[in-house]
């Protein structure tokens, strides 16, 4: 009797839709579609890392290895009009601002000895990839020219969020009187999830990174995020 009334409590009565296996499917749906939504959010970051990737494995335009009609690499050059050392954070940005005949003069990050190796007026190799160029080049020294698809990582970010907020809802299976305030809780919690998400995955898309590492560090990140959020979601349930 003492069980069955400590059953009523924690799940809010005894019919089939409120006793204990209805509030196991409900908190195992939540569970399947956090994973769900974290496997959307898993795919749009891989999509997203080869999209700023590509150029780096992709065929030179008018080579064998460019098929007809497909994306490839166009080499053009271009003509430093100016120099410039600014410091940033306790650190030396290193830029040229470099004119081209088909576009307009754009400036670009480079290391130190590239900057010293070019003064005004140097030709420099630029490689474009899908008009945009993607990497600045002079006797041996290169500089990526990457993008960075805000919009894309913040997308990320929030799924990345949402997906451990309703995992971490059907992990904890709160008592029925404190689904509010144990929502609250995962809620306030997933949103560290999406901050660390938008963050980590702007700087592993800030360089070429190992595909290996580039997806277990967010995979490792998010199921820790996930377990502290289910062991604060649980708490607010005490």
């Amino acid at each position: 009797m003492k069980k069955r009334i400590e059953d009523e409590g924690r799940y809010g009565g005894t019919g089939w839709a409120t006793g204990p296996v209805g509030r196991w499917l409900a908190h195992g749906l939540l569970v399947a579609l956090g994973l769900a939504v974290t496997a959307l959010c898993f795919r749009w970051y891989v999509d997203t890392d080869q999209e700023v990737n590509a150029h780096l494995t992709a065929p030179t335009c008018g080579t064998a290895a460019a098929a007809p009609g497909a994306d490839c690499l166009r080499h053009e050059s271009g003509k430093v009009r100016s120099k410039n050392a600014r410091e940033s954070n306790d650190s030396t940005i290193w830029e040229l601002t470099v004119s081209r005949e088909s576009a307009a003069t754009a400036t670009y990050s480079v290391g130190e000895a590239f900057y010293d190796d070019v003064a005004v007026g140097t030709d420099v190799q630029l490689a474009l990839w899908r008009g945009r160029v993607a990497e600045v080049s002079y006797h041996g020294h290169s500089a990526e020219n990457r993008s960075r698809p805000w919009p894309a990582l913040l997308g990320v970010a929030l799924l990345a969020g949402l997906g451990s907020a309703l995992t971490a809802c059907g992990l904890a299976r709160p008592r029925r009187n404190a689904v509010a305030a144990s929502a609250v809780a995962s809620a306030t919690a997933s949103i560290w999830t999406a901050v660390f998400a938008f963050f980590g995955a702007s700087a592993l898309l800030s360089g070429p990174v190992p595909f290996v590492i580039a997806v277990g560090v967010p995979a490792l990140g998010w199921l820790a995020m996930t377990a502290f959020t289910t062991s604060y979601t649980a708490a607010a349930d005490d």
